[in-house]
Protein backbone atom coordinates (compact mmCIF):
# COMPACT_ATOMS: atom_id res chain seq x y z
CA UNK A 1 0.00 0.00 0.00
CA UNK A 2 1.77 3.26 -0.62
CA UNK A 3 2.23 6.15 2.21
CA UNK A 4 -0.29 8.82 2.40
CA UNK A 5 0.62 12.14 3.32
CA UNK A 6 0.40 11.73 7.30
CA UNK A 7 2.16 8.23 7.47
CA UNK A 8 5.13 9.79 5.65
CA UNK A 9 5.38 12.41 8.24
CA UNK A 10 4.86 10.33 11.13
CA UNK A 11 7.77 7.97 9.75
CA UNK A 12 9.91 10.55 9.02
CA UNK A 13 9.34 12.04 12.72
CA UNK A 14 9.62 8.52 14.57
CA UNK A 15 12.51 7.77 12.06
CA UNK A 16 10.86 4.17 10.60
CA UNK A 17 11.79 1.83 13.01
CA UNK A 18 9.98 -1.48 13.66
CA UNK A 19 6.71 -0.07 14.69
CA UNK A 20 6.22 0.93 11.25
CA UNK A 21 3.27 -0.96 10.72
CA UNK A 22 1.77 -0.16 14.06
CA UNK A 23 2.00 3.43 13.49
CA UNK A 24 0.61 2.68 9.61
CA UNK A 25 -2.84 0.93 11.42
CA UNK A 26 -3.07 3.36 14.37
CA UNK A 27 -3.43 6.35 12.20
CA UNK A 28 -5.95 4.34 9.42
CA UNK A 29 -7.69 2.39 12.37
CA UNK A 30 -7.22 -0.96 12.84
CA UNK A 31 -11.23 -2.37 12.53
CA UNK A 32 -11.33 -0.56 8.57
CA UNK A 33 -11.97 -3.42 6.71
CA UNK A 34 -10.30 -3.00 3.46
CA UNK A 35 -12.06 -3.76 0.46
CA UNK A 36 -10.48 -6.03 -2.15
CA UNK A 37 -10.07 -5.08 -5.96
CA UNK A 38 -11.96 -6.62 -8.38
CA UNK A 39 -15.20 -7.92 -8.73
CA UNK A 40 -17.31 -8.03 -5.88
CA UNK A 41 -19.83 -10.86 -4.24
CA UNK A 42 -23.56 -10.21 -3.66
CA UNK A 43 -23.25 -10.36 -0.28
CA UNK A 44 -20.42 -7.46 -0.29
CA UNK A 45 -22.59 -5.69 -2.79
CA UNK A 46 -25.70 -5.75 -0.32
CA UNK A 47 -23.81 -4.34 2.55
CA UNK A 48 -24.26 -1.00 0.51
CA UNK A 49 -27.20 0.84 0.88
CA UNK A 50 -27.76 2.13 -2.35
CA UNK A 51 -27.77 -1.80 -4.00
CA UNK A 52 -29.50 -3.45 -1.10
CA UNK A 53 -32.63 -0.35 -2.00
CA UNK A 54 -32.76 -0.97 -5.58
CA UNK A 55 -32.69 -4.66 -5.36
CA UNK A 56 -35.44 -4.50 -2.85
CA UNK A 57 -37.84 -2.05 -4.98
CA UNK A 58 -37.03 -4.18 -7.72
CA UNK A 59 -37.47 -7.65 -6.16
CA UNK A 60 -40.90 -6.68 -4.17
CA UNK A 61 -42.66 -4.40 -7.12
CA UNK A 62 -42.45 -7.81 -9.21
CA UNK A 63 -43.34 -9.93 -6.78
CA UNK A 64 -46.38 -8.10 -6.36
CA UNK A 65 -47.51 -7.99 -9.37
CA UNK A 66 -49.40 -11.72 -10.11
CA UNK A 67 -49.15 -13.34 -13.64
CA UNK A 68 -52.52 -14.86 -15.00
CA UNK A 69 -53.06 -17.94 -17.25
CA UNK A 70 -55.08 -17.17 -19.83
CA UNK A 71 -56.65 -19.06 -23.33
CA UNK A 72 -57.54 -16.79 -26.26
CA UNK A 73 -61.18 -17.93 -28.01
CA UNK A 74 -61.61 -18.13 -31.47
CA UNK A 75 -63.28 -14.60 -31.54
CA UNK A 76 -60.33 -13.10 -30.61
CA UNK A 77 -61.22 -13.05 -26.61
CA UNK A 78 -59.89 -14.30 -24.04
CA UNK A 79 -60.93 -16.17 -20.73
CA UNK A 80 -58.83 -16.60 -17.16
CA UNK A 81 -57.78 -20.15 -17.11
CA UNK A 82 -56.81 -22.25 -13.89
CA UNK A 83 -56.77 -25.73 -15.44
CA UNK A 84 -52.87 -26.09 -16.06
CA UNK A 85 -49.73 -26.92 -13.39
CA UNK A 86 -48.58 -23.26 -14.48
CA UNK A 87 -51.24 -21.51 -12.71
CA UNK A 88 -50.74 -22.95 -9.61
CA UNK A 89 -47.37 -22.81 -9.42
CA UNK A 90 -47.73 -19.02 -10.03
CA UNK A 91 -50.41 -18.47 -7.84
CA UNK A 92 -50.07 -20.48 -4.51
CA UNK A 93 -46.85 -23.03 -4.38
CA UNK A 94 -43.28 -22.72 -6.45
CA UNK A 95 -42.27 -25.60 -4.65
CA UNK A 96 -43.03 -26.86 -0.91
CA UNK A 97 -40.87 -24.23 0.99
CA UNK A 98 -41.69 -21.22 -1.15
CA UNK A 99 -44.99 -18.67 -1.65
CA UNK A 100 -44.91 -17.27 -4.86
CA UNK A 101 -43.66 -13.79 -3.43
CA UNK A 102 -41.02 -15.35 -1.62
CA UNK A 103 -39.97 -17.36 -5.39
CA UNK A 104 -40.00 -13.90 -7.28
CA UNK A 105 -38.02 -12.14 -5.09
CA UNK A 106 -35.39 -14.74 -5.15
CA UNK A 107 -35.35 -14.82 -8.61
CA UNK A 108 -35.36 -11.11 -9.21
CA UNK A 109 -32.35 -11.01 -6.68
CA UNK A 110 -30.32 -13.29 -8.79
CA UNK A 111 -31.30 -11.32 -12.12
CA UNK A 112 -29.87 -8.30 -10.66
CA UNK A 113 -27.01 -9.65 -8.85
CA UNK A 114 -25.51 -11.94 -11.04
CA UNK A 115 -27.91 -11.48 -14.11
CA UNK A 116 -29.24 -14.68 -14.47
CA UNK A 117 -32.22 -16.21 -12.63
CA UNK A 118 -32.28 -20.03 -12.63
CA UNK A 119 -34.48 -22.47 -11.00
CA UNK A 120 -34.82 -26.50 -11.07
CA UNK A 121 -37.60 -27.42 -13.17
CA UNK A 122 -39.74 -29.75 -10.73
CA UNK A 123 -41.59 -33.11 -12.34
CA UNK A 124 -43.44 -36.18 -11.03
CA UNK A 125 -43.07 -39.44 -12.47
CA UNK A 126 -45.23 -38.44 -15.87
CA UNK A 127 -42.54 -35.87 -16.22
CA UNK A 128 -44.85 -32.88 -15.49
CA UNK A 129 -44.19 -29.77 -14.30
CA UNK A 130 -45.37 -30.07 -10.84
CA UNK A 131 -43.14 -26.77 -9.33
CA UNK A 132 -39.48 -24.95 -9.40
CA UNK A 133 -36.63 -24.54 -7.21
CA UNK A 134 -34.59 -21.46 -7.66
CA UNK A 135 -30.77 -21.08 -6.86
CA UNK A 136 -28.49 -18.73 -6.13
CA UNK A 137 -26.92 -16.89 -9.39
CA UNK A 138 -23.13 -17.87 -7.55
CA UNK A 139 -23.99 -21.76 -7.54
CA UNK A 140 -25.03 -21.58 -10.83
CA UNK A 141 -22.13 -22.03 -13.57
CA UNK A 142 -23.83 -21.82 -16.99
CA UNK A 143 -21.65 -23.64 -20.12
CA UNK A 144 -21.74 -25.63 -23.29
CA UNK A 145 -21.66 -30.01 -23.47
CA UNK A 146 -18.61 -30.06 -26.03
CA UNK A 147 -19.70 -33.10 -27.41
CA UNK A 148 -23.60 -32.14 -27.70
CA UNK A 149 -23.48 -28.25 -28.31
CA UNK A 150 -26.00 -27.79 -25.80
CA UNK A 151 -26.28 -25.68 -22.72
CA UNK A 152 -25.57 -27.12 -19.15
CA UNK A 153 -26.05 -25.91 -16.32
CA UNK A 154 -23.41 -27.16 -13.41
CA UNK A 155 -25.27 -26.42 -9.73
CA UNK A 156 -22.26 -26.48 -6.96
CA UNK A 157 -21.92 -27.84 -3.95
CA UNK A 158 -23.77 -26.24 -0.67
CA UNK A 159 -24.21 -27.66 2.50
CA UNK A 160 -27.68 -29.21 1.84
CA UNK A 161 -26.90 -30.60 -1.11
CA UNK A 162 -24.09 -32.26 -3.80
CA UNK A 163 -22.69 -30.70 -6.80
CA UNK A 164 -24.15 -31.84 -10.41
CA UNK A 165 -25.21 -30.95 -13.54
CA UNK A 166 -28.66 -30.14 -15.02
CA UNK A 167 -29.20 -30.01 -18.86
CA UNK A 168 -31.57 -27.22 -20.44
CA UNK A 169 -34.32 -28.96 -20.32
CA UNK A 170 -34.43 -29.62 -17.05
CA UNK A 171 -34.45 -25.81 -15.50
CA UNK A 172 -36.07 -22.54 -16.04
CA UNK A 173 -33.48 -19.96 -16.91
CA UNK A 174 -34.53 -16.10 -17.18
CA UNK A 175 -31.38 -14.26 -18.62
CA UNK A 176 -30.84 -10.86 -18.03
CA UNK A 177 -29.12 -8.29 -20.62
CA UNK A 178 -27.02 -10.00 -22.52
CA UNK A 179 -23.97 -10.27 -25.21
CA UNK A 180 -25.22 -13.11 -26.46
CA UNK A 181 -29.20 -13.46 -25.70
CA UNK A 182 -28.07 -16.99 -23.52
CA UNK A 183 -26.01 -15.88 -20.73
CA UNK A 184 -27.29 -12.87 -18.57
CA UNK A 185 -24.62 -9.97 -17.75
CA UNK A 186 -23.98 -9.61 -13.79
CA UNK A 187 -25.13 -5.31 -12.95
CA UNK A 188 -22.71 -6.05 -9.87
CA UNK A 189 -19.45 -7.80 -11.29
CA UNK A 190 -20.00 -4.35 -14.43
CA UNK A 191 -20.75 -2.15 -11.54
CA UNK A 192 -17.94 -3.32 -9.10
CA UNK A 193 -15.83 -0.05 -9.16
CA UNK A 194 -19.04 2.20 -8.32
CA UNK A 195 -19.86 -0.38 -5.30
CA UNK A 196 -16.40 -0.38 -4.03
CA UNK A 197 -16.19 3.17 -3.70
CA UNK A 198 -19.64 3.75 -2.30
CA UNK A 199 -18.50 1.06 0.24
CA UNK A 200 -15.51 3.38 0.72
CA UNK A 201 -17.48 5.98 0.95
CA UNK A 202 -19.67 4.87 3.96
CA UNK A 203 -16.82 3.16 5.73
CA UNK A 204 -14.79 6.45 5.71
CA UNK A 205 -17.71 8.00 6.79
CA UNK A 206 -18.33 5.27 9.84
CA UNK A 207 -14.79 6.06 10.80
CA UNK A 208 -14.54 10.14 10.49
CA UNK A 209 -17.75 10.53 12.94
CA UNK A 210 -16.35 7.29 14.82
CA UNK A 211 -13.75 9.86 15.80
CA UNK A 212 -15.61 12.93 16.54
CA UNK A 213 -16.69 13.70 12.72
CA UNK A 214 -13.46 15.83 12.52
CA UNK A 215 -9.60 13.97 10.97
CA UNK A 216 -7.23 14.11 13.22
CA UNK A 217 -3.49 15.30 12.50
CA UNK A 218 0.38 14.38 13.52
CA UNK A 219 1.81 14.25 16.58
CA UNK A 220 5.56 15.37 17.14
CA UNK A 221 7.96 14.72 19.76
CA UNK A 222 11.72 15.39 20.13
CA UNK A 223 13.46 11.85 19.16
CA UNK A 224 12.04 8.63 19.09
CA UNK A 225 9.33 7.48 21.64
CA UNK A 226 9.87 3.83 23.21
CA UNK A 227 7.44 1.27 22.43
CA UNK A 228 5.83 1.95 26.23
CA UNK A 229 5.19 5.32 25.52
CA UNK A 230 3.63 4.56 22.48
CA UNK A 231 1.40 2.03 23.38
CA UNK A 232 0.66 4.43 26.49
CA UNK A 233 -0.24 7.46 23.94
CA UNK A 234 -2.42 5.34 21.73
CA UNK A 235 -4.42 3.75 24.94
CA UNK A 236 -4.57 7.46 26.45
CA UNK A 237 -6.26 8.82 22.88
CA UNK A 238 -8.62 6.34 22.44
CA UNK A 239 -10.02 6.30 26.10
CA UNK A 240 -9.67 10.33 26.71
CA UNK A 241 -10.19 12.18 23.18
CA UNK A 242 -12.03 9.46 20.51
CA UNK A 243 -15.35 9.77 20.12
CA UNK A 244 -18.20 12.62 19.87
CA UNK A 245 -19.07 12.40 23.47
CA UNK A 246 -15.07 13.68 24.24
CA UNK A 247 -15.21 16.76 21.56
CA UNK A 248 -13.67 19.81 22.80
CA UNK A 249 -12.02 18.51 25.43
CA UNK A 250 -8.34 19.77 25.84
CA UNK A 251 -5.20 17.12 24.95
CA UNK A 252 -2.58 16.71 27.71
CA UNK A 253 0.74 15.91 25.98
CA UNK A 254 4.23 15.27 27.74
CA UNK A 255 7.57 14.97 26.74
CA UNK A 256 7.67 17.81 24.51
CA UNK A 257 5.14 16.69 22.59
CA UNK A 258 2.91 18.44 19.82
CA UNK A 259 -0.68 18.15 17.90
CA UNK A 260 -0.57 20.13 14.85
CA UNK A 261 -4.36 19.13 13.74
CA UNK A 262 -5.19 18.99 9.76
CA UNK A 263 -7.37 21.75 8.69
CA UNK A 264 -10.18 19.33 6.43
CA UNK A 265 -14.06 18.59 6.85
CA UNK A 266 -16.21 16.48 5.51
CA UNK A 267 -17.67 19.48 3.70
CA UNK A 268 -14.26 20.59 2.33
CA UNK A 269 -13.32 16.69 1.24
CA UNK A 270 -17.26 16.91 -0.11
CA UNK A 271 -17.52 13.70 1.28
CA UNK A 272 -21.96 14.04 1.80
CA UNK A 273 -21.25 14.93 -2.48
CA UNK A 274 -19.63 12.46 -3.39
CA UNK A 275 -21.45 9.87 -1.04
CA UNK A 276 -24.80 10.99 -2.75
CA UNK A 277 -23.33 10.97 -6.40
CA UNK A 278 -22.27 7.54 -6.00
CA UNK A 279 -25.79 6.50 -4.96
CA UNK A 280 -27.50 8.33 -7.83
CA UNK A 281 -24.81 6.41 -10.02
CA UNK A 282 -26.29 2.96 -8.55
CA UNK A 283 -30.29 4.43 -8.96
CA UNK A 284 -28.86 5.02 -12.83
CA UNK A 285 -27.46 1.44 -12.71
CA UNK A 286 -30.96 -0.02 -12.06
CA UNK A 287 -33.11 2.30 -13.66
CA UNK A 288 -34.69 3.35 -10.14
CA UNK A 289 -36.19 6.84 -9.58
CA UNK A 290 -34.17 8.19 -6.53
CA UNK A 291 -37.13 8.72 -4.34
CA UNK A 292 -37.71 5.37 -4.37
CA UNK A 293 -34.50 4.52 -2.56
CA UNK A 294 -34.94 7.22 0.12
CA UNK A 295 -33.34 10.66 -1.64
CA UNK A 296 -36.02 13.24 -2.01
CA UNK A 297 -33.54 16.33 -2.63
CA UNK A 298 -34.96 17.08 -5.99
CA UNK A 299 -38.37 15.50 -5.61
CA UNK A 300 -41.78 16.84 -5.55
CA UNK A 301 -45.23 16.10 -5.00
CA UNK A 302 -46.00 16.88 -8.89
CA UNK A 303 -42.62 15.43 -10.29
CA UNK A 304 -43.10 12.17 -8.00
CA UNK A 305 -46.33 11.01 -9.63
CA UNK A 306 -44.66 11.03 -13.09
CA UNK A 307 -41.54 9.50 -11.72
CA UNK A 308 -43.50 6.43 -10.55
CA UNK A 309 -45.26 6.15 -13.96
CA UNK A 310 -42.06 6.39 -15.75
CA UNK A 311 -40.79 3.62 -13.33
CA UNK A 312 -43.36 1.23 -14.31
CA UNK A 313 -43.55 1.85 -18.37
CA UNK A 314 -39.67 2.13 -18.46
CA UNK A 315 -38.36 -0.31 -15.74
CA UNK A 316 -40.94 -2.22 -15.34
CA UNK A 317 -42.57 -3.04 -18.26
CA UNK A 318 -38.81 -4.18 -19.80
CA UNK A 319 -39.20 -6.96 -16.84
CA UNK A 320 -42.90 -7.95 -17.19
CA UNK A 321 -42.21 -8.48 -21.05
CA UNK A 322 -39.04 -10.48 -20.50
CA UNK A 323 -40.75 -12.78 -17.92
CA UNK A 324 -43.85 -13.29 -19.89
CA UNK A 325 -41.95 -14.75 -23.23
CA UNK A 326 -39.30 -16.81 -21.28
CA UNK A 327 -42.37 -18.42 -18.97
CA UNK A 328 -44.58 -18.90 -22.20
CA UNK A 329 -41.85 -20.10 -24.07
CA UNK A 330 -40.61 -22.48 -21.45
CA UNK A 331 -43.03 -23.39 -18.99
CA UNK A 332 -46.23 -23.96 -21.71
CA UNK A 333 -45.99 -26.59 -23.70
CA UNK A 334 -46.10 -26.17 -27.68
CA UNK A 335 -49.40 -27.79 -27.55
CA UNK A 336 -50.58 -26.07 -25.09
CA UNK A 337 -49.35 -22.66 -26.44
CA UNK A 338 -51.05 -23.76 -29.85
CA UNK A 339 -54.71 -24.48 -27.86
CA UNK A 340 -53.85 -20.91 -26.66
CA UNK A 341 -52.65 -20.73 -23.54
CA UNK A 342 -50.63 -17.83 -22.54
CA UNK A 343 -49.25 -16.12 -19.55
CA UNK A 344 -49.12 -12.64 -18.59
CA UNK A 345 -48.93 -10.10 -15.98
CA UNK A 346 -51.50 -8.38 -14.31
CA UNK A 347 -49.88 -4.75 -14.46
CA UNK A 348 -53.28 -3.19 -13.15
CA UNK A 349 -52.18 -2.64 -9.63
CA UNK A 350 -49.35 -0.50 -10.68
CA UNK A 351 -51.07 1.51 -12.81
CA UNK A 352 -54.57 1.96 -10.05
CA UNK A 353 -53.25 5.65 -8.86
CA UNK A 354 -55.15 7.25 -6.15
CA UNK A 355 -59.00 6.66 -5.37
CA UNK A 356 -60.08 9.94 -7.10
CA UNK A 357 -57.48 9.30 -10.19
CA UNK A 358 -59.27 5.48 -10.26
CA UNK A 359 -62.99 7.39 -10.46
CA UNK A 360 -62.49 9.46 -13.00
CA UNK A 361 -60.94 7.37 -15.28
CA UNK A 362 -63.60 4.29 -14.57
CA UNK A 363 -66.36 7.48 -15.21
CA UNK A 364 -65.01 7.98 -18.76
CA UNK A 365 -64.42 4.46 -19.51
CA UNK A 366 -68.26 4.10 -18.85
CA UNK A 367 -69.44 6.87 -20.26
CA UNK A 368 -67.83 6.15 -23.00
CA UNK A 369 -68.96 2.76 -23.54
CA UNK A 370 -65.79 0.61 -23.19
CA UNK A 371 -66.06 0.27 -19.47
CA UNK A 372 -69.78 -2.10 -17.83
CA UNK A 373 -70.33 -1.94 -14.21
CA UNK A 374 -69.12 -5.26 -13.52
CA UNK A 375 -65.84 -4.40 -15.48
CA UNK A 376 -65.28 -1.49 -12.93
CA UNK A 377 -66.16 -3.98 -10.10
CA UNK A 378 -63.88 -6.46 -11.26
CA UNK A 379 -61.38 -3.79 -11.31
CA UNK A 380 -61.55 -3.06 -7.92
CA UNK A 381 -61.65 -6.69 -6.63
CA UNK A 382 -65.58 -6.52 -6.43
CA UNK A 383 -68.08 -9.23 -6.90
CA UNK A 384 -70.10 -9.08 -9.83
CA UNK A 385 -73.35 -7.65 -9.87
CA UNK A 386 -76.69 -8.35 -11.57
CA UNK A 387 -77.18 -6.62 -14.90
CA UNK A 388 -73.95 -5.09 -14.64
CA UNK A 389 -72.61 -6.24 -17.93
CA UNK A 390 -74.68 -3.52 -20.06
CA UNK A 391 -72.80 -1.06 -22.27
CA UNK A 392 -73.96 2.53 -22.18
CA UNK A 393 -73.34 5.29 -25.04
CA UNK A 394 -74.05 8.76 -25.27
CA UNK A 395 -77.62 9.28 -27.57
CA UNK A 396 -75.26 12.03 -29.43
CA UNK A 397 -72.99 9.38 -30.76
CA UNK A 398 -73.32 7.25 -33.67
CA UNK A 399 -71.98 4.49 -35.60
CA UNK A 400 -70.23 5.44 -38.66
CA UNK A 401 -71.88 3.35 -41.07
CA UNK A 402 -75.58 4.62 -39.40
CA UNK A 403 -74.48 8.16 -39.89
CA UNK A 404 -73.98 7.54 -43.95
CA UNK A 405 -77.36 6.09 -43.78
CA UNK A 406 -78.71 8.65 -42.50
CA UNK A 407 -77.55 10.78 -44.57
CA UNK A 408 -78.18 9.28 -47.35
CA UNK A 409 -81.83 8.71 -45.99
CA UNK A 410 -82.13 12.53 -45.57
CA UNK A 411 -80.97 13.30 -48.99
CA UNK A 412 -83.33 10.63 -50.64
CA UNK A 413 -85.87 12.32 -48.40
CA UNK A 414 -85.26 15.84 -49.39
CA UNK A 415 -85.59 14.37 -53.27
CA UNK A 416 -89.09 13.03 -52.97
CA UNK A 417 -89.98 16.54 -51.50
CA UNK A 418 -88.77 18.12 -54.29
CA UNK A 419 -90.64 16.18 -56.73
CA UNK A 420 -93.92 15.95 -54.70
CA UNK A 421 -93.71 20.38 -54.35
CA UNK A 422 -93.18 19.99 -58.02
CA UNK A 423 -96.46 17.86 -58.97
CA UNK A 424 -98.28 20.00 -56.57
CA UNK A 425 -97.47 23.33 -58.14
CA UNK A 426 -98.49 21.35 -61.65
CA UNK A 427 -101.59 20.49 -60.55
CA UNK A 428 -102.04 23.44 -59.28
CA UNK A 429 -101.68 24.96 -62.52
CA UNK A 430 -103.58 22.99 -64.52
CA UNK A 431 -106.69 23.67 -61.94
CA UNK A 432 -105.73 26.81 -62.29
CA UNK A 433 -106.04 27.23 -66.60
CA UNK A 434 -108.83 25.06 -66.72
CA UNK A 435 -110.73 27.73 -64.21
CA UNK A 436 -110.34 29.71 -66.38
CA UNK A 437 -111.51 28.64 -69.38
Amino acid sequence: MKDIGIIRMMKNMLGGGSREDEIQAFMLGDDIVRIPAGSVSSTTALKYSAVFSCVRVLGETFASVPFNLYRKREDGDRDIANDLAIHDILHHAPNDEMSPFNWKIAMMMALNLGGNGVSERLVNRRGELVGLYPYQWQQVNICRDPTTKKLQYKISSTSREEARTLERAQVFHVPGMSLDGIVGLSPIQFASQAIRLGLSYEKFGVRLYENGAFPSGAFSFEGVLGKEAFDRLKKDLAKNYQGAKNAGIPMLLEGGGKFVPFQISPADAQLIESKLFQIRDIARLYRVPLHLIGDLERSTNNNIEHQSLEFVMYTMLPWFKLWEENINAQLLTREERRAGYFVEANMMGLLRGDAKSRAEAYSIGRLNGWLSINDIRRLENLNRVEGGDEYIQPLNYINIKLADQYHLNKTASGQQQGQMQAMAEEIYKMITERGAA
